[in-house]
């Protein structure tokens, strides 16, 4: 499921890697083609701006001549080291800012991790700071390393035989650890394969070889555990697509011909009142920056950042060989690296607009690849924004809505992953979370066998139950940093009519987290401890969660115990500079104590403070034959709505 494949395959990604460096000319903002590029040439004009190509070499050089690193070091990730928040809230345009950028050190013959701060402006490392009994995530050189120790194993290679395949068919799926095995010292880096049938079809993912499990040392750069718990039948034809095509499906075409309404500077985007910036990160991948919104007046904020802070995704089956498969597919992988280049009326219309990012090799050698297009952005009609009708001349008045969509998609072995922020006249923000691809499929031998922890998809094969949890970072400044979270519930009440019911307010006192309650419509409200609207209330934006659910593992399972997200689906903590990542900064062979269970202390108050939200949209896969061999597009959302921030319909003045 973790194999890194790029958009290019990977051995194009040497290609860029190798190439990139020079950058490319910054494309002027035409329909369709990029709106913004971070390569070498680009000029940094905001204290936001991700890195460009050069200051990701500069990074690397700044590094290498501060330290003497051993020649097995990698550099994980290397990032935007984002100044603190007070001092971009106090920031203009055309005033200095500090640039710094943050990178990750591994010395894998030491299993050894650094924290690197390099000052971009005075080429310095700032700090070097060893992370002990932390692991990064994985790295570019691993996916290769991994690959050939698979394929120069001989009981693996026999194994294939066994089941009469040829190695060379083969495709090798790798994972982050753990050592279920325990045959190796406590804190080496394990990385574990697995096996699906490729041959000269494409998608091997629908053709799993099941039972076949190789546990390797990455310090060291061999196997140390193998399981071959017996031959299953593998099946060799499926080829995951469609011979023909449908013929009757007539073009649809999307024009603007005076163009968006959205206007771009840089990375800053303005919409119908929207103002924010769409920013992106090697981990996060698309980080929406600066969110508010203007309406006959100045720009009142609403969330000072918001991104995808994890994915946990455990699964259902409790085979030895099974049982280890988990992953938190932000942190484990740095999932922002993986992003797609988004494609016209592909992955989006073809009025969608781009904005290209670049991203360092993982190695010591300074270079970076592009992601042309990682981000898009486009309008789109919204149906029914409102309508009525008068009872006396019926006369209609009605206005349709747009809607204004910023995405991006990155693509981790099997699964396909998109983000959608849907922007809205009427004030609110819609956000989707999407997954797609191919299920991680188990080989059989019976249907009974397949049934019992998933469904049976195709004779020889099941596609196992799972689930998906997408935890969001919400930074709500809403009119301010000053804000208090109230928590809402609709209770029955007793009246003479039966009928009666009212809404039961709760402002929560100190950091912790808050289950979901359907039978009560729970929602959180966030509001503003310091202005209020036009009838005396606090001005307020609402969440309103309508998908998330429950872990169905156990609560002492592990991978669980590493995802407090997954236990309580909302969460509220003070602001903190760091604070970022809901699984803790390094989940790969993390403990259970890192990411939001540190994060949050019960004698932390939060009303009238400056707040953090952390959202799990969550669903619960029970596959469908459907879905075999490739599984069309879930999602799971939720709600970031206007409660009395306005003091009327923001869209009454929509033009018909």
């Amino acid at each position: 499921m973790r194999f890194r494949v790029m958009t290019f395959g990977l051995a194009a990604i040497v290609v860029l890697v190798a190439t990139s460096v020079t950058g490319a000319t910054p494309v002027t903002a035409v329909r369709g083609h990029s709106v913004a590029s971070t390569t070498a040439q680009v000029a940094v004009a905001n204290p936001l701006d991700p890195l460009t190509a050069d200051e990701i070499l500069l990074t690397f050089t700044t590094i290498k001549a501060a330290k003497n690193l051993p020649p097995a070091t990698f550099l994980p990730i290397v990032k935007l080291s984002e100044p603190p928040k007070g001092f971009v809230q106090g920031w203009s345009p055309g005033q200095p800012f500090p640039r710094k950028a943050f990178a990750n050190a591994f010395d894998r013959s030491a299993n050894k991790l650094y924290e690197a701060v390099v000052d971009l402006r005075a080429n310095t490392l700032e700090s070097w700071t060893q992370k002990m009994g932390a692991e990064p995530a994985v790295f570019f050189a691993e996916w290769e390393n991994a690959d050939k120790l698979v394929r120069s194993y001989a009981p693996w290679k026999q194994a294939m035989r066994d089941r009469g395949l040829d190695p060379k068919d083969i495709y090798v799926d790798t994972w982050a650890g753990p050592d279920t095995s325990n045959a190796a010292p406590p804190g080496t880096r394990i990385l574990k394969a697995i096996s699906f049938y490729r041959g000269a079809l494409p998608n091997p993912y629908d053709r799993p070889i099941e039972g076949v499990v190789v546990t390797m040392d990455m310090n060291n750069l061999r196997v140390v555990d193998f399981v071959d718990s017996g031959v299953r039948p593998v099946d060799t034809t499926t080829s995951g697509s469609s011979s023909t095509q449908r013929t009757d499906l007539k073009p649809l075409v999307v024009q603007q011909p005076d163009g968006p309404s959205f206007v771009i500077d840089g990375r800053t985007v303005s919409w119908q009142g929207w103002r924010f910036r769409a920013d992106w990160s090697p981990r996060e991948g698309l980080v929406l920056d600066r969110i508010g919104y203007a309406q006959n007046g100045p720009v009142r904020s609403v969330i000072n950042r918001m991104s995808l802070s994890e994915i946990y995704v455990p699964y259902a089956i409790p085979d030895a060989n099974w049982s280890w498969r988990s992953a938190f597919d932000i942190g484990e992988y740095n999932l922002g690296e993986y992003s797609l280049s988004l494609e016209q009326n592909v992955d989006v219309p073809e009025n969608a607009v781009f904005f290209d990012s670049v991203a360092g090799d993982t190695g010591s050698s300074g270079g970076s690849y592009e992601i042309p297009n990682a981000v898009a952005m486009y309008e789109r009609d919204g149906g029914s924004l409102w309508d009525r009708l008068d009872p006396t001349t019926l006369e209609r008045d009605a206005r349709f809505a747009r809607e204004l969509v910023v995405t991006w998609s990155a693509a981790i072995g099997n699964y396909t992953y998109g983000v959608e922020y849907v922007f809205k006249m009427n004030g609110s923000i819609d956000v989707n979370a999407k997954a797609t691809g191919t299920t991680l499929n188990q080989g059989i031998s019976s249907a009974s066998q397949g049934n019992e922890h998933g469904t049976v998809v195709t004779p020889k094969i099941a596609a196992p139950g799972h689930q998906h949890f997408f935890n969001f970072r919400i930074d709500f400044d809403v009119d301010g940093a000053s804000n208090r979270v109230v928590e809402e519930n609709v209770m029955s009440t007793a009246s003479p009519g039966g009928n009666a019911w009212k809404v039961q307010e709760t402002t929560l006192g100190s950091e912790g987290s808050r289950d979901a309650s359907s039978a009560t419509a729970r929602d959180w409200r966030i509001e503003s401890a310091t202005k209020t609207n036009a009838v005396g209330e606090p001005t307020a934006y609402e969440l309103e969660g309508s998908d998330t659910g429950v872990p169905y593992s156990s609560p002492t399972y592990p991978p669980l115990l590493q995802a407090p997200f997954a236990q309580h689906p909302f969460w509220v903590t003070r602001y903190k500079d760091g604070e970022l990542y809901a699984a803790g900064d390094y989940p790969f062979q993390g403990s259970a104590g890192d990411g939001l269970t540190a994060y949050a202390s019960p004698s932390e108050n939060v009303n009238a403070q400056d707040l953090v939200v952390w959202y799990t949209a969550a669903f619960t896969h029970v596959p469908h034959v459907e879905e075999y061999p490739v599984m069309t597009t879930d999602s799971a959302h939720f709600h970031i709505r206007p409660d009395g921030f306005f003091d009327s319909n923001p869209a009454l003045d929509a033009p018909k």
